[in-house]
């Protein structure tokens, strides 16, 4: 057990994270990269994921594995995530002006989910941005959706925007947890893909997945595909969608500029 000092010293260095984090939003420190999403049999490019980073004035770039937490606990993670959203969506409005139809997925935290004035904040988000709702897909962790959530999701699904499932595991969830929710993506969690080549099991459950998923109506998408045989699994697996490294890290807004530009009709070709 730490002593009172330790205590003392740990809580004095969460309020001067805490503040550090406020002064960050307040500074524009944080900024989005975006993932492409490429279809996995087309190879057309059909979406982004939006990923938040902190430009830290003194630690340089850090991921969200750093801070996220923090914002959570401390409660920014409601300013940051009504950034972050309102961000990514004036982002998909700008592609969207120059001709590229694509979706903006963009993660959302339970305290945002559970805040009561979210669907209304979603609604502003999409009248201020001019984005299509049908583009914009919300992504959650599946805890998050547990307990009575449907009308808050039907609330959502009325504005217009697709639901998505985070970090989904075959096995481990059921996809009949989810057949009562208006959930329309499922993201398969990277650690699942990656287990693929070495797990025959694996394989079968993804195999049993896109089966049931197919007669659900649900889109599967496939995170953290490392290379061709991960990719060429899925394929055969009939999984839609896949983002990972082997088609391209996460960019910021005027890299994907540049890439859209260069291919105008996508072609899957790495960035």
């Amino acid at each position: 057990m730490a002593d009172q000092s330790e205590s003392s010293r740990e809580s004095a260095e969460g309020v001067d994270y805490a503040r550090e984090l406020k002064k960050a939003l307040e500074d524009d420190q944080f900024f989005l990269v975006y993932q492409p999403e490429i279809d996995l049999h087309s190879n057309a490019f059909v979406g982004v994921e939006a990923l938040i980073r902190w430009r830290h004035p003194k630690r340089g770039v850090l991921s969200p594995d750093a801070f996220v937490p923090e914002l959570e606990s401390s409660g920014l993670i409601l300013a940051v995530g009504r950034w972050a959203l309102a961000t990514a969506c004036a982002q998909g409005a700008e592609w969207h002006d120059k001709g590229f139809r694509f979706t903006v997925s963009v993660n959302i935290s339970a305290l945002q989910f559970a805040w009561s004035g979210f669907v209304k904040e979603v609604e502003e988000v999409i009248t201020t941005s001019r984005f299509p709702a049908g583009l914009l897909v919300l992504e959650f962790a599946q805890d998050t959706l547990s307990g009575d959530v449907t009308d808050r999701l039907t609330g959502l699904t009325q504005l217009g925007v697709r639901l998505a499932i985070d970090d989904f595991e075959p096995g481990q969830s059921l996809l009949s947890d989810l057949e009562n929710l208006p959930i329309t993506v499922l993201k398969l969690d990277r650690h699942f893909v990656a287990t693929l080549s070495d797990s025959p099991e694996g394989t079968e459950l993804v195999h049993s997945l896109v089966d049931l998923a197919k007669k659900s109506q649900l889109q599967i998408v496939a995170s953290g595909i490392e290379d061709a045989e991960q990719r060429q699994r899925l394929q055969l697996e009939d999984v839609g969608v896949g983002q990972g490294f082997l088609f391209s890290k996460p960019h910021e807004a005027a890299d994907i500029d540049r890439y859209l530009e260069d291919f105008s009709i996508f072609s899957g070709k790495p960035l």
